[in-house]
């Protein structure tokens, strides 16, 4: 059963300053201060300067730290991932076999596994834009923004391993497991008309990056601690019933919640990046708008 706490415990565990938050030090000038805007103001108020400050994700201020992906995580999360490797048939048969001996979670798990799905991000940040839309609050924008942003970047790079990979669902898999089909293989292979893509699609599991996302998202933005519990809880429950409906097996849900997790944090990174590019919303003079930006 340590499935049950990786990915809800590894993930969050690493230490950062949240965002908002005064993050300088005497080592490092370059901190940024906090958000000078507050949510109560109003947008016709707020000057174009301001506006670039509190459009996401130029709004967020990214914790301060010495590598954005520390050596141990990144290790740790390979021991992982390569452990799951060896023990997915057994512990997909025990959550699998929980499911089907227990009436409640039989009914339970479909409702929870739909939490993954895009239209549930969507949805969820699209009530963030309509809560700025009929108040005015930044914050609510900012969130919004970054999480549609992650959905996106965890969307297609789930889609890019996916089909890189290749592996079996544990519905369809023709070996303990699954089986390893290679980059492209469903396109690939001749009986491709006679196969699900279930065939090819299992590693790694898009409901879970796309929960773990929106999660990270939210966890990041409000400081208290319980909407961290909250929202990686939640996120952890969908990874574990993706396992439970026969979607996945749990490297994939692992490596998921990975994806997702970084997903954000690329987004949420960008803006500060010396080069590259980035797509800004803002408000200005009571109304809304969008900017490209190249950095060279």
């Amino acid at each position: 059963m340590t499935f049950l706490l990786l990915c809800g415990f590894v993930l969050p565990s690493h230490k950062q300053v949240k965002y908002g938050q005064t993050a300088a030090t005497k080592k490092d000038s370059s901190a940024y201060v906090s958000n000078p805007i507050s949510k109560h103001d109003s947008p016709d108020a707020i000057s174009f300067e301001q506006a670039q400050q509190s459009s996401a994700p130029i709004g967020f201020r990214p914790p301060v730290r010495e590598s954005w992906i520390p050596l141990e995580l990144g290790g740790g999360a390979l021991a992982i991932t390569y452990g799951l490797f060896k023990s997915d048939d057994e512990v997909y048969e025990d959550l699998h076999g929980i499911r089907m001996r227990s009436p409640v979670l039989s009914s339970v798990s479909p409702t929870v596994s739909l939490m993954g799905l895009g239209t549930f991000s969507i949805a969820l940040f699209g009530s963030f834009y309509a809560y700025h839309f009929v108040t005015g609050d930044q914050s609510s924008f900012q969130v919004a923004n970054l999480g549609m942003e992650s959905f996106l970047v965890s969307g297609i790079s789930d889609q890019i391993l996916k089909n890189l990979f290749g592996r079996e669902r544990p519905s369809m898999a023709t070996k303990e497991g699954g089986r390893w089909n290679g980059p492209l293989s469903y396109f690939r292979h001749s009986d491709n008309g006679s196969k699900s893509i279930a065939s090819y699609d299992a590693f790694p599991s898009g409901h879970t990056a796309t929960i773990f996302a929106a999660a990270t998202t939210i966890a990041d933005y409000y400081h208290e601690p319980w909407v961290s519990y909250a929202a990686y809880s939640t996120a952890t429950l969908v990874g574990i019933s993706r396992v439970m409906e026969s979607a996945h097996w749990p490297s994939d849900v692992f490596v998921g919640a990975i994806l997702g997790y970084f997903s954000a944090k690329f987004v949420e990174e960008l803006p500060f990046n010396k080069k590259g590019a980035a797509l800004n919303f803002g408000v200005l003079n009571g109304g809304y708008d969008a900017t490209l930006s190249l950095r060279f």
